[in-house]
């Protein structure tokens, strides 16, 4: 970054502190200013019972009957027991059963443990009794059995038993957790990435299979699952809502109503929990900016504005799509799309995708023209075609159909369904649009680097020259392969080491960033952001002074993480890095060297 710095369309030449805009698109990507104090008119706890939830009354009802009938048998067999004349006794006594003799020689001999005749031997009048109440126990035992398996295979008996179950296992966590409302395709997607990061979730849906999936989709954490109705508050705070430990929601439901009523019940009950949800239409996502979610990802118009974005600036898309492509995608070419502006584009679609594309590109300066899939196409003057319907199918058809008729024209397939991008591998179209790709793609960053969308903006607004010298600057300090972006927080739980090291003297960014085997060679990871205090700094120096609270996103290899990570946490370490020179870490050693120890850290027992 010291060499960038010279260059004359350096980044880092370019203003590096701006505070949050309040842009509608800002909002609907990055962190939100928090305007549920103004909806939410007074404190109202988060409900958590769901009717019909306690076992016990149900296990009540639908036992009364066959309790009763083993009631009634042994107390009739006790009575009657104890009334039986029994063999006279040396001693003088009648040989009669005692009430309490009676009923422990009724309780093993109607269980069939059989310990014999106790205290003495009976009469025959008394094992004539004994004989009659045993087949009376048989029968109340096997009615009562049998209506035990009828109660354990009753629907609402085991829905109680498994909602009380999830109950004790949320209130007992004792870590962060994010709730997950749907779990099709994209919720699934989500959920083994955030197990992956060693995250624990909570699953609501709808429809009872996708809960009993959870079983089989070998999480390394457990999972524990819901199904309710994500409209009713109560279900939502049976799934923790209310929990302290609860850090974010995504509401990522096939149903944009549903999603909406996530995004109202989370900034009404609990204002400023981080809110992600998922809608399909401009008229919902208005709505659910009103409640100020963290985010709210409309697959369809971040759809037509990243297409912009690949026409009008190829080496912003590039870089943006680089930083959030994930872990596996590489620096992709930069490819030249001037034709495409000078052509006409042809959007075929049949709801409300093809008007959400039409106006971006038209927006974007382009000739477009909206088709419904019905309808046969005109392609003689047609430089780009979007098969947008929403058959997948269909979409295929119409671009093998181009390529075979037209193979100069640019397509782009639109997919719904996952278990049919094996086709498009094959296929091979110019560009794909998945939406649960992207959808799954924004919910992933914008809950582990929120700010990641603030830089993305800024990348935007600061040009191409600037993106150029931003690729350049990564391409030489991290190669061209994948990217990590990740968040750092200088706090005692994650940095302890730094914060030990702020509270006697000031640290440079730049320690954090050099190997702890050589300091003076950098690490394979880059700063991007530093926020401090609600401001975010843009491509920040790394001679900057760190503050306690202070939030980095940095973009590194793995090795790099694994380097950084050692300095964070230990003393000597981190020391080394920022200083170049080693200091003794054994506790012999810095006893012999107190003076030396002292100097780096004024608290010797650090």
């Amino acid at each position: 970054m010291a060499d960038s710095k010279k260059t004359r369309h350096s980044p880092s030449a370019l203003p590096t502190t701006r505070r949050t805009r309040r842009s509608r698109l800002r909002r609907a990507n990055t962190n939100l200013p928090r305007r549920s104090s103004q909806l939410q008119m007074s404190h109202v706890s988060v409900p958590s019972e769901v009717p019909n939830v306690t076992t016990i009354f149900i296990v009540l009802r639908k036992m009364r009957q066959p309790l009763l009938v083993t009631l009634a048998i042994m107390t009739f067999a006790v009575i009657g027991l104890s009334l039986m004349p029994g063999v006279p006794q040396a001693d003088g006594s009648s040989g009669r059963l005692s009430a309490f003799e009676a009923f422990y020689v009724f309780s093993y001999t109607a269980t069939t443990i059989g310990f014999g005749e106790v205290p003495h031997p009976f009469s025959v009048q008394q094992r004539w009794w004994i004989i009659v109440t045993i087949y009376l126990s048989v029968v109340g035992w096997a009615y009562t059995i049998a209506r035990l398996m009828s109660l354990l295979q009753d629907q609402a008996f085991t829905a109680a038993y498994a909602t009380q179950a999830v109950r004790r296992t949320i209130t007992h966590l004792r870590e962060p957790f994010t709730i997950v409302v749907g779990y099709g395709y994209i919720g699934r997607t989500v959920a083994r990435s955030l197990d992956e990061l060693d995250r624990r979730i909570v699953v609501l849906d709808q429809d009872n299979t996708p809960i009993e999936r959870l079983a089989t989709d070998l999480l390394v954490q457990e999972v524990p699952g819901i199904c309710g109705d994500a409209r009713n508050p109560a279900v939502l705070g049976l799934a923790g809502l209310d929990h302290p430990d609860c850090e974010a929601v995504l509401a990522l439901t096939g149903d944009e109503a549903v999603n909406l009523a996530v995004v109202m019940t989370c900034s009404l009950l609990r204002p400023g929990l981080p809110v992600i949800a998922r809608a399909t239409t401009r008229r919902i996502a208005k709505r659910m900016l009103d409640f100020s979610p963290r985010a709210v990802i409309n697959p369809f118009d971040d759809f037509g504005n990243s297409l912009t974005l690949a026409l009008r600036r190829p080496q912003t898309h590039r870089l943006i799509s680089w930083l959030t492509s994930g872990p596996d995608e590489p620096l992709g070419p930069l490819t030249d799309q001037s034709r495409l502006h000078q052509g006409r584009w042809l959007v075929v679609s049949d709801d409300g995708f093809g008007e959400e594309v039409v106006g971006d590109l038209t927006s974007a300066g382009l000739e477009v023209r909206l088709l419904d899939a019905g309808q046969d196409p005109m392609l003689d003057d047609v430089t780009a075609v979007i098969a947008g319907s929403s058959s997948d199918t269909a979409n295929l058809a119409l671009a093998a159909h181009l390529r075979r008729t037209h193979p100069d024209v640019f397509i782009v397939v639109r997919q719904q369904s996952h278990s049919r991008l094996p086709l498009l591998e094959a296929f091979q179209p110019d560009s794909v649009f998945f939406p649960p790709a992207l959808v799954t793609q924004r919910a992933i960053i914008t809950l582990i680097t929120p700010y990641l969308w603030d830089l993305a903006q800024w990348l935007i607004e600061a040009g191409e020259q600037a993106c150029q010298a931003l690729t350049s600057s990564l391409v030489e300090r991290l190669g061209s392969g994948p990217l990590i972006p990740s968040r750092l927080t200088i706090s005692e739980q994650s940095t302890p080491a730094v914060v030990h090291w702020l509270d006697y003297q000031p640290l440079s960014m730049s320690a954090l960033f050099r190997s702890p085997q050589d300091w003076q060679r950098p690490l394979s990871a880059m700063p991007l952001l530093l926020a401090r205090q609600g401001e975010l700094s843009m491509l920040p120096s790394e001679d900057v002074e760190l503050q306690v609270g202070d939030e980095i996103v940095m973009v590194s290899t793995g090795r790099a993480d694994l380097e950084q990570t050692e300095c964070l946490i230990d003393d000597s370490t981190l020391y080394y890095t920022a200083t170049g020179k080693d200091i003794p870490t054994s506790g012999l050693w810095r006893r012999l060297t107190q003076q030396r120890w002292r100097h780096a850290f004024p608290d010797p027992n650090c």
